[in-house]
């Protein structure tokens, strides 16, 4: 990942640099040099390799509370990115929907004449994707109107723990296949318990404000857009199933 965003990048600055050379000096300087830093920022988000990725996967689906990997949390926190996020995000709107469908279909008393619910797509990405950018809004908001500063909060970890965070939901909703309600609940329940322990091992500790309402914020929004994916997915994406 790492190799192909530096080359992207060079290719973008080359390819910025032959088009302005052509303009005025004064008129290229200013968005060659706001490009430029775009493309920096871009850059420094998507710059993980394979193994950076899979080292916090491994982070949140096999937490050791006895004895954390403390190397590794401490590389997520200093090095945030975007592109572990992005994907389990999508890969969760997807599985989420899928999985829901294929319920259904199971359970079906006429499966020949089975309609997937098309709509259970949306609602997923809306869940997963909305919560990907409500919590960071909704972080800044609340600094703006506490009078703290915007530094209080890295949005960027911010982003990056909450999208980490929602990989326990994919092997959820595969177990969540399994047509017993009691056993759907257990899969549902143990993907929150380790989202929120992830959350509360790279997010929550790190929290450090002065005004007693805005951190009990800032810790309850990443919580809520958890919880709120869970348990919409158990008790909507299975209606109409025979549980």
């Amino acid at each position: 990942f790492g190799g192909f965003a530096t080359g992207f990048a060079a290719g973008m600055a080359a390819a910025s640099a032959g088009g302005a050379s052509g303009g005025a000096d004064g008129e290229a300087a200013g968005p060659g040099g706001l490009s430029g830093w775009a493309l920096a920022q871009v850059q420094n988000l998507f710059d993980v390799s394979t193994d950076d990725v899979v080292q916090r996967l491994k982070l949140v689906l096999m937490p050791n509370p006895k004895n954390p990997d403390r190397t590794v949390a401490e590389d997520l926190r200093a090095r945030p990115d975007f592109y572990g996020p992005f994907w389990i995000a999508t890969t969760a709107v997807l599985f989420l929907a899928a999985t829901g469908n294929f319920a259904r279909l199971l359970e079906s008393e006429h499966p020949s004449k089975f309609k997937p619910d098309y709509g259970l797509v949306p609602i997923a990405a809306t869940m997963v994707y909305g919560g990907l950018i409500a919590v960071p809004l909704v972080a800044r908001a609340s600094l703006f109107f506490s009078g703290e500063e915007v530094d209080s909060v890295d949005f960027k970890k911010l982003i990056c723990i909450c999208g980490y965070a929602l990989c326990p939901a994919i092997p959820a909703s595969i177990l969540c296949i399994v047509p017993l309600a009691s056993f759907r609940w257990l899969f549902v329940l143990i993907g929150l318990m380790a989202s929120l322990f992830f959350l509360h091992r790279n997010l929550l500790e790190d929290i450090s404000v002065k005004t007693p309402w805005l951190k009990y914020t800032l810790l309850a929004t990443p919580v809520l857009s958890q919880v709120a994916v869970y348990l919409t997915y158990r008790v909507h994406f299975f209606e109409g199933s025979r549980t």
